[in-house]
């Protein structure tokens, strides 16, 4: 009986402990693409963005990598690359899906479990802000 227990109780932890998303995570059902799962929230036309989508990150140590946006009937993904000084965070974003030679900033908050942040995005030719919003991130 203990043996039967334990082997329960082993499966149990197993099966929580697997990685897979919860039915109400952001993305749920979607394959793993990043170490960071959240949300964003605002408009930007030139990564698709219209209210509130699924953002994911793959991000080393130093918060550097990849990123992708997934929002009803369009995604697009792109590089980052972050500076991090007493957990105040700078991101530039890159987009390369769909191509664009102009990057965005988002800025704010970062622990070793959550990143908050503002992001603003400037048209590169006029140098106005086009939009902007927020974003959510927690660590797999």
């Amino acid at each position: 009986m203990r043996k039967f227990i334990f082997a329960g109780t082993l499966l149990v932890l197993a099966l929580g402990c697997s990685g897979g998303h919860s039915p109400t995570e952001p993305g749920g059902g979607s394959a793993n693409r990043g170490n960071w799962i959240g949300t964003i929230t605002g408009t930007h036309a030139g990564i698709h963005l219209q209210g509130t989508c699924t953002l994911e990150m793959n991000l080393d140590v130093a918060l550097n990598g990849q990123w992708w946006v997934d929002c009803p009937g369009a995604s697009s993904r792109g590089q980052v690359l972050s500076v991090l000084s007493s957990q105040i965070l700078v991101m530039t974003l890159t987009t390369e899906s769909p191509a664009s030679s102009c990057p965005w900033v988002a800025s704010g908050t970062a622990t070793v479990s959550t990143v908050d942040a503002t992001f603003h995005v400037v048209d590169c030719g006029t140098h106005q802000e086009v939009s902007s919003g927020t974003l959510h991130l927690m660590r797999r």
